[in-house]
């Protein structure tokens, strides 16, 4: 009687809490309230430390202003201390109403949208990541990290804003694809490591100082390529942009890159070589 009503409970929609202990977020529970401190409906809000893992796509899109829907939201608990979260995308997406057209995007449809992928911004002191997943086509970013968000193997394309908005925080984007959102690729101050920025309407990388740019691609973006004001740029290909391929500012430091092909020019501005660096066919 036992096994029989547990392979019930089994079959029921909604969240569990898997074997490992990770707590999961899906469609289904995503309409009724997934564990506790979720209301029912968009987003899901996560207000308790732990592992989070996707076991659906979260899909926005059936919603009224869908463009206004954020579906995961990481909560505000007041006095408690700071929230610890990882979630685990699971391979899965987060589907909102924007597309965009052209490449780099020319424009986005509905714009002026307000809706986030996934946003720590109700909770500056919590420490999140997020990994192994897309988010496309929300009204605003795809990630809106207030600070400490370590985020690896997440593609955020045709969002109605920039992809991955973190310009406060001390964050990590490992992996990362930002590929034709509506602004800027990345908006970030940090490290982005290994990561690509492609036919976004904008920068293609914007960071603030103390960033660092190591191992990346910026390509094919409508404005300038990478913004790179009293950060350090390594190892990075940046070429095909409208714009010029590398404003800087600041004291930035820059090595070992083919910096090329850009409209407007390859740089703008001035910055240390701390190695040497290709403009085109010759040393910049």
């Amino acid at each position: 009687m036992f096994k029989r009503l547990l392979a019930l409970l089994l079959l029921l929609p909604g969240s569990a809490m898997a074997v490992d202990g990770v707590r999961e977020i899906n469609q289904a529970c995503a309409l009724a309230g997934c564990f506790p401190g979720d209301s029912p409906g968009f987003p899901v809000t996560i207000n308790l430390s732990g592992s989070f893992r996707l076991t659906s796509d979260l899909d926005v899109r059936g919603l009224s202003t869908p463009q206004n829907r954020t579906a995961i939201d990481i909560g505000n608990v007041g006095g408690s201390p700071a929230l610890d979260v990882t979630i685990d995308m699971n391979g899965f997406a987060i589907l909102g109403p924007v597309s965009c057209t052209g490449n780099p995007v020319t424009s986005c449809s509905p714009a002026g949208g307000t809706g986030d992928g996934i946003n720590t911004n109700s909770n500056s002191n919590a420490h999140v990541r997020i990994h192994n997943g897309m988010i496309r086509g929300m009204g605003r970013s795809a990630i809106s990290c207030a600070n400490n968000c370590r985020v690896s193997d997440v593609s955020a394309e045709q969002n109605g804003g920039t992809g991955f908005a973190d310009p406060n925080g001390d964050s990590l984007y490992m992996r990362c694809v930002a590929r034709r959102n509506g602004s800027n690729g990345f908006f970030v101050k940090g490290i982005v490591r290994d990561s690509i920025a492609v036919g976004n309407a904008n920068y293609g990388l914007f960071t603030n100082p103390d960033s660092q740019i190591i191992s990346s691609q910026v390509i094919d973006n409508g404005g300038n390529g990478v913004r790179c004001f009293s950060c350090s740029l390594l190892d990075s290909l940046v070429n095909d942009n409208v714009g010029f391929g590398v404003e800087f500012g600041g004291r930035p430091i820059y090595g070992r890159n083919l910096i090329d092909g850009n409209t407007a020019g390859e740089i703008s501005g001035a910055a240390l070589q701390v190695d040497i660096n290709r403009c085109g066919n010759a040393a910049c």
